[in-house]
């Protein structure tokens, strides 16, 4: 909720004390209206070293998808100016990266290049719209995605069940009985991302018609 802004402020001036590692924080689009500001104004002023993540799905996701300052929408519906996220970002200083999640090859790469970066308050906006938005508006999935059996490793996978050990998305569940994951239909959103994230390619999509 925006204090991680604040925390890695203090970790990236540590370094003339011997700390040497890579510092990042995350948040979301509406925290970073709503919180982190400050923090990020406060970071580039005193030279801070660290990379802010911040997720931006265009909704406010953990309480009701109300619209903020980054959707152009007011709570009565009526438009209003977008306050440009990158560009506030910019004018106060800070280095600026813009990529879309799903793209993960890419998005790793931006995210390493940051991190390798010894100086200064850097931002990765990971932007791409919350598959709950677009499934409210499309009204229907644009992949169905499976589990090849024969491909799932289970728990003897090198992953070590990375696909709901880490990736957690609430649409992949872990089948005990089967020592497989499967697909809950009525979680998926059918967006395909999961497929990107299996390292056994045991995850697959078929387009919906």
């Amino acid at each position: 909720m925006g204090s991680g802004a604040g925390v890695a402020n203090g970790l990236g001036n540590l370094k003339q004390f011997g700390f040497n590692q890579p510092v990042i924080a995350i948040c979301g689009d509406s925290t970073f209206y709503h919180a982190v500001i400050p923090s990020l104004v406060n970071s580039v002023y005193n030279n801070a070293n660290f990379t802010l993540v911040v997720l931006d799905n265009g909704g406010t996701a953990m309480t009701g998808f109300q619209p903020h300052p980054g959707t152009g929408q007011l709570a009565t519906g009526d438009q209003a100016k977008v306050i440009d996220m990158e560009a506030l970002c910019r004018a106060i200083g800070a280095e600026v990266k813009v990529c879309d999640p799903f793209d993960l090859n890419h998005t790793v790469q931006t995210l390493l290049q940051m991190l390798k970066e010894e100086k200064g308050t850097k931002v990765v906006i990971m932007r791409h719209s919350c598959e709950l938005i677009r499934t409210r508006k499309e009204k229907k999935k644009p992949y169905k995605i499976s589990v090849r059996d024969e491909r799932c490793a289970g728990k003897s996978c090198g992953c070590d069940r990375l696909c709901t050990r880490v990736f957690q998305c609430p649409g992949i569940v872990w089948d005990e009985i089967r020592g497989k994951a499967t697909i809950d239909e009525a979680l998926c959103a059918g967006c395909g991302l999961c497929v990107e994230v299996c390292p056994q390619k045991a995850l697959v999509k078929e387009a919906v018609q």
